[in-house]
C-alpha cells in the first residue's frame, strides 16, 4: 500500500512538472485579404452628412509572431494619373505621415454627366499614425496597420446636381517584401444626392419671368352678331425637374385655381374672371390638359386633384440649363394645354378677364 501510494505522488508530481516545462505558444494570424464593399448613401445637397465611410479601421491582417510580415503593409492606386477608379501613387514610400487625398470621377446615372470627388485615405498603429496610404512603416509592438478611407462633408456639397451618384474605387494592399499584392480592395459608391431646394416646372418660353397665357379666344366659324360664339386652344410647354436628374420613382402635379367649386362650373374645370367676380357672366371656364409624361397623349388635369406620374425612369429627356444651377439636368419634358369650351360673346360682361393656375410639383424617390 505505501508503495502504490509513493508511486502515485511520482507521478503527480512527474507530471505537473511536465506541465510548467511546456507551456502552449500560440501565434494569432490574420491573413490579408481583399475586399468587395458596397457603400450607399442617402443625403440632400442642403445638409451632407459630417462625412461617408468607405472603410473604416480595416485591417491590412498581421502574424503576432512574425510582426514585420504583414506590419510593413500599405496600400496603392492603380494610377497616378487617371482618377477613373481613383487617383495616387502606385509604388510604396518609407513612413510618409498625414492623409492621402484620392480623386474619383463620380457618374450620375440617368444624365451621364461626371465630376470629380477627393476621397481620404490614411493608416494607422493603433495611436500611431496617419500615414499616408502608399507609406509603409513598422513598429515593433504593433503587427498591424489598419486603414481608413472616407469622403469629408466639404467633398460631399461639391456634387453640382442632385442624381444617383456612382463610382467605383480600386487600391491594392502590398507587401513591402517582397513586392507583391496581398489584396484587391474594391468599393462600389453610390451616393444619392437629392436637391429640394431646386425642384422646379420649368418653362422655356418665360426663363425666369412670370409666366402669362393667352387663352386664344376665337369666334367660330359661321357665327356673327348676337349669336357669335367664341372657344380657344393654347399650348404651354414644361419641363419637370425633380431635383434628383429625374431618377424619381414618381411626379405628382398638382392643379388649382382660386376657387375650389364654383356655382354653375362644371367639375374639374378652371376659370379666369372679370374685375375677381365669380358669378357666370363674369367667368370664363377653361379644361387644362396635360401630355402625358409616357403615352405623350393628352389627357384632363382636374381642378384642386393630383395628376401622378409613375415610372419616370422610361419617361424621355431633356437636357436644359436651368436658373439657379450650375451644370445642365434632365429634366422631364411636358406641355400644358389650355381649352375652352364655345360659349356666347353676349353671355359676358365685356371686358377683360384673369386668373391664376396654382401648379405643384412633387416627387418620390
Amino acid at each position: 500500500m505505501q508503495n502504490f501510494i509513493r508511486t502515485f505522488l511520482i507521478c503527480l508530481v512527474m507530471s505537473m512538472l511536465l506541465l510548467i516545462a511546456c507551456p502552449k505558444v500560440r501565434a494569432e494570424v490574420v491573413e490579408p485579404t481583399g475586399r468587395d464593399t458596397t457603400v450607399t448613401e442617402s443625403f440632400d445637397k442642403s445638409a451632407p452628412p459630417s462625412q461617408v465611410s468607405i472603410w473604416k479601421d480595416e485591417s491590412g491582417g498581421y502574424n503576432t509572431s512574425n510582426p514585420s510580415l504583414w506590419g510593413r503593409n500599405y496600400w496603392v492606386c492603380l494610377s497616378s494619373t487617371d482618377p477613373q477608379n481613383g487617383e495616387c501613387r502606385t509604388s510604396g514610400s518609407w513612413a510618409n505621415t498625414g492623409e492621402t487625398t484620392i480623386p474619383l470621377i463620380f457618374k450620375e446615372k440617368r444624365s451621364g454627366i461626371t465630376t470629380t470627388i477627393n476621397v481620404k485615405g490614411s493608416h494607422h498603429f493603433g495611436a500611431y499614425g496617419p500615414y499616408q496610404i502608399y507609406g509603409a512603416t513598422y513598429y515593433t509592438n504593433m503587427p498591424e496597420t489598419k486603414a481608413t478611407f472616407y469622403i469629408s462633408q466639404t467633398e460631399l456639397s461639391k456634387f453640382p446636381v442632385g442624381g444617383i451618384w456612382q463610382a467605383e474605387l480600386k487600391v491594392n494592399l502590398m507587401q513591402w517584401d517582397p513586392y507583391i499584392v496581398l489584396g484587391n480592395w474594391n468599393a462600389h459608391i453610390t451616393l444619392k444626392v437629392s436637391d429640394n431646394n431646386n425642384q422646379q416646372i420649368y418653362l422655356p418660353a418665360f426663363g425666369t419671368a412670370d409666366p402669362h397665357v393667352d387663352l386664344n379666344l376665337r369666334p367660330l366659324p359661321g357665327t356673327k352678331a348676337n349669336q357669335t360664339m367664341l372657344s380657344g386652344t393654347a399650348t404651354l410647354d414644361m419641363c419637370l425637374y425633380d431635383g434628383y436628374n429625374s431618377n424619381s420613382s414618381e411626379f405628382v402635379i398638382s392643379p388649382k385655381d382660386d376657387y375650389n367649386g364654383l356655382p354653375g362650373r362644371e367639375f374639374g374645370l378652371f376659370s379666369v374672371y372679370h374685375n375677381g367676380q365669380i358669378d357666370t357672366a363674369n367667368r370664363i371656364d377653361y379644361q387644362l390638359q396635360i401630355l402625358d409624361l409616357l403615352s405623350r397623349k393628352f389627357i384632363e388635369l382636374d381642378n384642386w386633384q393630383n395628376y401622378v406620374a409613375t415610372k419616370i425612369s422610361e419617361a424621355p429627356l431633356r437636357s436644359v440649363h436651368l436658373p439657379g444651377i450650375p451644370q445642365a439636368v434632365a429634366c422631364v419634358p411636358t406641355a400644358l394645354r389650355f381649352v375652352t369650351p364655345d360659349f356666347t360673346l353676349t353671355s359676358k360682361t365685356a371686358g377683360r378677364y384673369t386668373g391664376t393656375l396654382h401648379l405643384k410639383l412633387t416627387t418620390q424617390m
